[in-house]
């Protein structure tokens, strides 16, 4: 439980000016999300229950996030087509900026992808007794775990539809990244033993395409799969519920159609073909509830003075496992 890290200087972007950021995002999702701009989900992502069962939690910029009575999970109802999505990622520069901002790649490197690399390491390397010799990043944003992953000596690829992220990598790192559909040519990658989803199956229609392809491609190996995913039941779900005119990351319902509960998540794991072999729980909620706190208060100094007291207030937050954040690391079923 719990992962150290500089939120403020990480998110120094965002907020340079956040009441804009949020107005930015409130209004491309609420176009997106206008009448007749979207398609009906009719059965559960996760267990394939009729949505029609599905509970209505929260309503965010126009996109209702409903529960799955079967399986816990939370998806919007009504979102935008699979096309519409894939474009959006593909071609969107500001989207994208998080991962390409210059001015923090290091601490996202330092502070985000290595201890990432090295928690995964260490459960392989627990499972299999060896350490994995080669990895693959789907979704991998900038490179920058791909980058963490080299330096420890690892053989690492990436896959990454946005044509803004591909270029930050070559430019800031050196190496190209893929552009491929891994759900398609998931064969292309034979013989890599462990697969990573960084914050990334939370953004496509169908999570479990990907976690099949990459047990189609981890078949009879001794291999590891890890995804990174939110989570509904946290503190940040509950600050973003009291304060929906404002979300820019956890419940944006553009960079999040789904929202996993522990359960369903591990339901995904296991239907993919992975057994579900250790969690990590960490998450930003302490730095929503300050961002929140002097949005509502029009007053910046709020984050300032909060700043510092961010990383005791989200250490009892991941310990309490209210954490926005798990990471799941699963093994092929087959050869347990």
């Amino acid at each position: 439980m719990g992962k150290p890290v500089d939120i403020l200087a990480l998110k120094a972007g965002v907020l340079e000016d956040f009441a804009a950021h949020a107005a930015r995002t409130r209004d491309s999702r609420t176009r997106l999300y206008a009448p007749g701009a979207t398609e009906r989900v009719h059965q559960c992502p996760i267990c394939g229950a009729d949505s029609a069962d599905s509970v209505l939690r929260l309503i965010v910029y126009g996109a209702a996030y409903h529960q799955c009575p079967e399986c816990s999970h939370c998806y919007v109802l009504d979102r935008p087509t699979k096309t519409a999505l894939e474009q959006f990622y593909a071609s969107d520069a500001y989207y994208a900026a998080a991962y390409t901002d210059i001015r923090a790649a290091e601490t996202r490197v330092r502070q985000v992808a290595v201890p990432k690399a090295e928690w995964m390491v260490e459960q392989f390397e627990r499972l299999y007794g060896r350490k994995p010799q080669s990895i693959l990043d789907v979704g991998a944003g900038g490179g920058h775990f791909v980058h963490a992953c080299k330096q420890m000596g690892l053989e690492a690829r990436g896959i990454e539809l946005s044509a803004a992220s591909r270029d930050f990598c070559r430019s800031h790192f050196g190496f190209d990244l893929d552009s491929v559909n891994f759900t398609e040519a998931w064969h292309a990658f034979q013989g890599v033993d462990v697969v990573t989803f960084w914050g990334v199956i939370e953004h496509v229609p169908d999570p479990l395409d990907l976690l099949r392809a990459a047990a189609r491609l981890l078949e009879g190996r001794d291999g590891l799969v890890v995804a990174e995913v939110p989570r509904w039941e946290s503190l940040s779900t509950a600050v973003q519920t009291a304060f929906p005119d404002f979300v820019v990351r956890h419940l944006d319902p553009l960079g999040h159609i789904h929202c996993f509960t522990d359960s369903s998540i591990a339901t995904a794991f296991e239907l993919a073909g992975f057994a579900p072999a250790a969690a990590w729980y960490f998450g930003m909620d302490a730095y929503e509830l300050t961002v929140q706190l002097a949005t509502l208060l029009g007053e910046n100094r709020v984050v300032g003075t909060l700043g510092p007291h961010i990383p005791v207030l989200q250490c009892a937050a991941d310990q309490g496992r209210l954490s926005d954040e798990i990471v799941l690391a699963g093994r092929p079923a087959a050869i347990l």
